[in-house]
């Protein structure tokens, strides 16, 4: 039962990693693959029916993270409080930026807001990696870790191997989401986080068995390796024949591993923090009816909106 409860945290964790970091990754090359005003509009087009949906993944999974692993939940928030609320600041102004950018005419006021997208969109991800890194190297049972382990070398490579990913699969999304004659914007953004994405993603995997809390598990560093081995080239192939569809699963695949790869790491830790088995039944009677409907909509979200924006297509911010 322990472990079903890890296992849907990590399904709404990873959930959101897939969708929401496609539209963190698109929103923080917003301005590399728009190069106008008209541009970035049709972008954040593309991005609009996914972004709410893709939030609903991480708040569901804080609801889990509360609910279930109250240790640990307060665990986590008692050491890595900053990188949680910086975390936090950067999403809600991602959302605003998206929301306001489009409320005027004024080329000052949409320049500013996209700067915000951006700035934020890439702020998410970094913090998102820095907790990670943090979680992997073991979450303390009382206090915060000194500052050369919360943004040490290794939660800085966390950091900046989750922008990267995240980047390559929101380029992947924006060309599989943009008209055909707009998808060579993406394809620069696609070559260069690729390269950087295989490249941190390897590096990682290559010292995660250091620094993990469970030095004798190769698992966490074999998933990171299978995305740097195997799902980034593999992408950045496929998008160069123009089979976008499935290079988007591949980058799914890739920003999926570092959260996998880290609950690998620290699952024993974090099954310490698990709630008493009443309060687990009763919150499994609350989530046992929705999860379903949660997956349906989601996959209804999809679905619905698979085609290609355009000029006619409807405007969500």
């Amino acid at each position: 039962m322990d472990l079903l409860w890890l296992g849907l945290l990590g399904l709404l964790l990873t959930g959101w990693s897939v969708i929401d970091g496609a539209a963190l990754g698109a929103g923080a090359s917003l301005r590399r693959i728009g190069r106008s005003g008209p541009e970035r509009r049709l972008l954040l087009t593309a991005i609009g029916p996914f972004l709410l949906g893709g939030e609903v993944w991480l708040v569901a999974a804080a609801g889990i993270l509360i609910g279930a692993f109250p240790g640990l939940e307060k665990d986590l928030l008692t050491a890595y409080y900053p990188l949680i609320v910086g975390l936090v600041v950067a999403w809600v102004l991602r959302d605003i930026g998206v929301w306001f950018r489009s409320r005027r005419p004024s080329r000052a006021w949409q320049g500013g807001w996209e700067t915000v997208v951006v700035i934020a969109s890439t702020a998410v991800p970094f913090a998102w990696g820095l907790l990670l890194g943090n979680v992997v190297q073991g979450v303390p049972t009382e206090g915060r870790p000194g500052v050369e382990t919360l943004v040490g070398p290794y939660s800085l490579l966390w950091g900046a191997v989750v922008v990267a990913v995240f980047t390559l699969h929101g380029a992947v999304f924006a060309a599989l989401r943009l008209p055909p004659e707009r998808r060579t914007r993406a394809a620069g953004t696609v070559r260069r986080s690729g390269a950087a994405a295989l490249a941190l993603l390897a590096a990682v995997a290559v010292v995660t068995p250091a620094f993990s809390v469970e030095l004798a598990r190769p698992l966490p560093a074999a998933v990171l390796a299978v995305a740097a081995v195997v799902a980034v080239p593999l992408a950045t192939r496929l998008f160069g024949r123009e089979r976008d569809g499935w290079a988007f699963a591949c980058t799914a695949v890739a920003a999926a591993a570092p959260v996998l790869a880290a609950g690998l790491a620290s699952a024993p830790r974090l099954i310490d923090g698990i709630a008493a088995a009443g309060t687990l039944d009763l919150l499994g009677a609350v989530v046992a009816p929705v999860l379903p409907v949660l997956l349906a909509v989601q996959a209804w979200m999809w679905w619905t909106f698979r085609h290609r924006v355009g000029v006619g297509s409807a405007v969500f911010f």
